[in-house]
């Protein structure tokens, strides 16, 4: 179990925070969801700095955005992989038997 965070000092939360975000950027959004309900609990306490807020909000941001894009990605997918015929069956991974 990791340690409750309201345990560690301000400092080091902040760079637990910049480290989930910025490893985040390389395309691993699920770091920034585990910042976000990590932290979360922290931006209760009035003095826990903005600079640790700021980096829980970009998280979320990042995280929904990543969100957004994938879940549109899928339904155009799933609709129209039809229509896109022998290019859409390029980029599937398990390809479809049958009619």
């Amino acid at each position: 179990m990791p340690p409750n965070p309201s345990k560690i000092p301000p400092p080091e939360i902040l760079s637990l925070c910049k480290k989930f975000f910025y490893i985040g950027l390389l395309f691993l959004p699920w770091l920034w969801v585990v910042n976000v309900i990590y932290m979360w609990p922290l931006t209760k306490h009035i003095d826990i700095g903005k600079d640790i807020k700021k980096y829980l909000y970009l998280s979320m941001a990042g995280a929904l955005f990543w969100f957004i894009a994938l879940s549109a990605w899928y339904g155009i997918f799933v609709n129209q992989r039809i229509t896109w015929g022998e290019s859409a069956d390029k980029i599937i991974v398990l390809p479809i038997r049958g009619t």
